[in-house]
């Protein structure tokens, strides 16, 4: 416990401390070189707990977690993220099928960033497309190797503190106005102006971890695995998080979950829960929607009635066919896609490199001129582009032997950390969870827990072990 507090008071400390000299990019060198060297000589492993919590948190807008330096952004994570890296490297071994599984995945980004420097492309948009992925990279190499250490014990518990925390954050965001980092926007398909009635749509930082995190407790309980009542500590938070994010993706990566459960497990009584729970959730919601008058007579019934009907314009409704014919993000996405299959076509086996412009620029924002011909939404059609062929082959090698070990695992960890990757691969096609910087963490993350979860080890974990997040050693 006392470490889970100091590392959150460094959170802190950290944060105001960049708040302090955010106008002077010199005195934030100075700030940040002397924490990574403090780290690196008395706590290095407070370094992976470091960089797992400025990635995964919602904080307020007032907290920046991103600076100007000499014209490049820095993330306030990544000081940390390469001391936990070079910390992991000389502390913990790694496994033999563990460096193959990175080997594998290094391969599809060297592949892109040679054919990139091949074709002269701009170094600049280069380190931008790449950037992200060597974060998750990073992330592979640290969580291959603390699994079943102490400290991915305790990162476990952090991570609970991260959801609690950040969803009292986004809560006040949805409740009081409070400026949250990440994308607030209005959570209404048509309105474009923000002043609809709808609700406060809010994105941040801990909203694919939460998602992450939700899908793996819901796979668990559909294996009947894990005792719901043990569960809530994870998933009250997250589920909190991931309906005020009114997101569509959501969505997707709970079917996904739920189907990965149904497909490891193989058994009626899975097919059952899972069944089970949907109708309860879905009864759930027509209750709420039936009693919106009595509600609206309660206080924060208003409230409860805003959110649920936000909820049933923007994801439920959002899922229809009719109402993705003329939904903005939709359409843009579609034209992503074409693009993306044009740039495929035009060099299959190699692509094009890092730091290619797949479509032209459009719109006045920054982001629309600068980045969006570089960036997509959908991570594999992106990665065909980059890299081609080649890469995408390599990627399947370097994701496809872990899940495939996890739906013939009999330990719970394994199990979760297998749905709760799945849901975030089915979600890339979409949401590209590997090419932001933070979620990147999380990709890497899971991907290098279930590359050592599924090393035919001779750990043993109890089938019955409850879920403890705020529990002290």
């Amino acid at each position: 416990m006392q470490r889970i507090i100091v590392a959150v008071g460094g959170v802190l400390a950290t944060a105001l401390a960049a708040y302090a000299v955010v106008q002077s990019p010199l005195a934030l060198l100075v700030v940040l070189g002397a924490a990574v060297a403090l780290l690196l000589v008395m706590r290095p492993t407070w370094s992976i707990y470091l960089a797992l919590i400025l990635s995964s948190i919602a904080l307020p807008a007032f907290l920046p977690t991103t600076f100007e330096v000499a014209g490049l952004t820095l993330h306030a994570h990544e000081p940390f993220l390469l001391v936990g890296l070079a910390y992991s490297v000389a502390k913990f071994p790694a496994s033999r099928r563990a460096n193959l599984i990175l080997l594998a995945f290094a391969g599809s980004i060297a592949v892109a960033l040679l054919v990139g420097f091949a074709h002269q492309n701009s170094l600049s948009k280069i380190l931008y497309d790449v950037r992200p992925l060597l974060e998750t990279a990073a992330a592979v190499v640290i969580a291959s190797r603390v699994y079943g250490t102490p400290i991915a014990e305790r990162c476990f518990r952090v991570l609970g503190w991260v959801l609690w925390i950040s969803a009292v954050v986004t809560l006040a965001g949805a409740t009081t106005g409070l400026a949250v980092g990440g994308r607030t926007e209005d959570a209404s398909l048509t309105s474009v102006t923000g002043d609809s009635a709808a609700a406060t749509r809010l994105l941040t930082e801990a909203t694919f971890p939460a998602l992450a995190v939700l899908c793996g407790v819901l796979a668990l309980a559909i294996a009947n695995r894990i005792r719901v009542r043990d569960s809530w500590m994870l998933s009250t938070p997250a589920l909190l998080i991931v309906v005020l994010s009114f997101s569509r993706n959501s969505i997707l990566a709970v079917a996904v979950a739920i189907l990965f459960a149904m497909i490891a497990n193989r058994r009626t009584g899975t097919f059952i829960r899972g069944s089970f729970i949907v109708v309860s959730a879905l009864a759930v919601f027509g209750l709420l929607v039936a009693l919106g008058p009595v509600l609206a007579q309660l206080p924060g019934g208003e409230f409860i009635n805003t959110q649920v009907q936000s909820y049933s314009d923007r994801v439920v409704g959002g899922l229809s066919s009719t109402v993705q014919a003329t939904d903005p993000s939709v359409q843009f996405r579609t034209r992503e896609n074409s693009y993306l299959l044009q740039g495929f076509l035009s060099s299959p086996v190699f692509g094009h490199g890092f730091g290619f412009a797949y479509k032209p620029s459009a719109g006045t924002a920054s982001f629309l001129l600068d980045y969006a011909p570089y960036f997509a939404h959908n991570f594999y059609g992106w990665l065909a582009v980059k890299g081609g062929v080649l890469s995408m082959l390599l990627l399947v090698a370097s994701v496809g032997s872990p899940l495939l070990r996890s739906l013939r695992e009999t330990s719970k960890t394994s199990f979760a950390l297998g749905a709760a990757f799945t849901a975030m691969l089915a979600v890339s096609v979409v949401a590209p969870v590997a090419l932001s910087t933070n979620s990147a963490l999380l990709f890497g993350g899971l991907l290098g827990a279930l590359t050592a979860a599924t090393d035919r080890s001779d750990r043993v974990e109890p089938a019955d072990e409850p879920v403890r997040v705020f529990a002290s050693q």
